[in-house]
């Protein structure tokens, strides 16, 4: 049985690299690199749904919170990182009913019912927004087509289409005719 501390980091670690189910449910300690400047987790080429092995960045925080949880387990490399889960357990289920217990609404504002897959749609929807080269999102995303990561799995926020505006340029100083402002 799992602590709520411990599914907090595996909610976590799906929303900060994008892992899926399975990857995050099999991948072990060894899989792990924490260094501060080159942080990642290698996904093997068996569990990889595209079949090629490759390292998802970690942020700085989630590397901490990934410190803290390998002193605390003091885990073997070879250990699974989320030994304390079934890697057949229904995470849809569980965070649904973390969800539940948190009194967080299980529907997003268009609808959608929220599941476990919807942290890594929130990945890339965080990545697109983010000023990230497409291409890097994509990459990061590990779709071999772009179409998939942006018209599947990226949302656009609704203060995107604001922001981008102000990365046009000026033209210099503009200013309207006299004849306009009589």
């Amino acid at each position: 049985m799992s602590s709520g501390a411990e599914r907090a980091v595996l909610y976590l670690l799906a929303g900060m690299t994008g892992l899926r189910r399975k990857e995050l449910l099999n991948i072990r300690w060894a899989d792990i690199n924490l260094s501060a400047d080159n942080a990642f987790v290698r996904v093997p080429a068996k569990l990889a749904k595209n079949s090629q092995q490759a390292e998802q960045p970690v942020p700085s925080a989630t590397v901490a919170i990934l410190h803290a949880l390998k002193a605390q387990a003091r885990p073997n490399e070879g250990d699974r990182l989320f030994a304390c889960l079934s890697q057949h357990v229904n995470t849809a289920e569980l965070l649904r009913e973390d969800l539940a217990r948190a009194k967080i609404k299980t529907t997003d504002r268009d609808g959608n019912v929220i599941c476990f897959h919807s942290l890594r749609n929130s990945y890339i929807s965080f990545l697109a927004n983010s000023q990230t080269p497409a291409k890097v999102v994509q990459k990061l995303a590990r779709h071999s087509d772009p179409r998939l990561t942006f018209n599947t799995y990226a949302r656009t926020f609704d203060e995107a289409e604001q922001k981008a505006v102000t990365f046009l340029p000026n033209f210099g100083v503009l200013s309207c005719p006299p004849a306009w402002t009589k």
